[in-house]
């Protein structure tokens, strides 16, 4: 069974986030997070809700009192690397997630990383190339884009 801090630090890699990232979503800084995978530090109770919220798991999962349950890639996703895709997005004007997406459909992307709950695609916009952290719970669809 992993203690707080493993748990932490193993939740932080199966999203494919930084300790930066984590950091910014939750308002602390980013030694914070350092310290919690480290067990220098605990969090209070509600940052430890935003965490386990943040993550997906409950109270119980995130302390490791409960297994959590061993979540795959999609393996399809694995198959769209590094090549030119359209996202479509589940339109959430409500959202409280700590990165904003103004839109619902992303063309042209190109998914460079697949991690169990999320996805790294680069877009191009206004001729940059901008990355993003997609969560897969906020994908509606994907196509394949013809070269």
């Amino acid at each position: 069974m992993k203690n707080f801090g493993e748990q932490v630090y193993q939740l932080r890699k199966d999203f494919g986030l930084s300790q930066e990232e984590v950091a910014e979503a939750l308002g602390v800084s980013r030694q914070t997070i350092s310290n919690w995978e480290h067990g220098l530090a605990q969090p209070t109770l509600d940052k430890a809700v935003e965490l386990a919220h943040l993550f997906e798991v409950s109270l119980d999962e995130l302390v490791g009192k409960k297994k959590q349950a061993t979540k795959e890639s999609n393996k399809l996703l694995h198959s769209l690397l590094h090549q030119p895709v359209t996202i479509y997005l589940y339109p959430n004007p409500d959202s409280n997630t700590w990165i904003s997406i103004n839109k619902t459909i992303l063309k042209h992307c190109e998914i460079t990383e697949v991690n169990p709950n999320s996805i790294r695609v680069l877009t191009l916009e206004k001729k940059l190339k901008i990355e993003r952290l997609i969560f897969l719970k906020d994908i509606a669809g994907f196509e394949r884009e013809c070269n």
